[in-house]
């Protein structure tokens, strides 16, 4: 077995050991893989919309897919610095994100497509406290501001989304329950 090789090998399993024992950097790993199949979302709705929705994507779509891929490099940036595993290739992106994706997708109506990314904004949230809580238990504490400043950002895009297509804040998102501590 080469370095190359037996190096890869000692980080797959350092990966399957902290995706069963959850560590801020596992988890950062999930929201850098639902950023990045967010972005692909994203500018496939810009593309592919073609109703009413059309003009807030014109507006908006651009930004969201800069401003998630910027979070995508910073973040990858502060695991390095706390040696953490990084995911980098579409096999890693695809295992770990918590998000679809579906080609037909683009078919959709442009609202349709624009609720879809706002309820993937909102699955990104679960994620997010979950690191958020994770950083502040390893005292990771630039990861700890990044995910704040990220969790900010993305409750004003689901805020600037619902309101376009006419609904609450909250309307079809996840609402916790009392069940979910169970």
């Amino acid at each position: 077995m080469t370095n190359q090789t037996s190096k890869y090998e000692e980080e797959l399993q350092r990966a399957e050991f902290e995706h069963h024992y959850p560590t801020a950097g596992a988890m950062i790993g999930h929201i850098i893989a639902n950023l990045s199949i967010h972005s692909l979302k994203i500018k496939q709705a810009r593309l592919f919309a073609t109703d009413h929705a059309q003009l807030f994507f014109t507006q908006f779509a651009q930004d969201w897919y800069q401003n998630e891929q910027t979070y995508i490099w910073q973040l990858s940036q502060s695991l390095r610095d706390e040696d953490e595993l990084i995911p980098t290739t579409q096999s890693e992106i695809q295992t770990y994100t918590g998000l679809t994706e579906d080609a037909s997708l683009k078919y959709q109506a442009g609202a349709e497509q624009l609720f879809d990314l706002i309820k993937d904004f909102d699955t990104q949230l679960l994620y997010i406290t979950k690191g958020i809580a994770l950083a502040q238990k390893e005292s990771h504490f630039g990861e700890i501001k990044q995910l704040e400043q990220l969790y900010s950002w993305i409750k004003a895009q689901i805020t600037q989304g619902q309101l376009f297509l006419g609904h609450s804040i909250k309307e079809g998102l996840y609402v916790e329950s009392e069940d979910d501590d169970e």
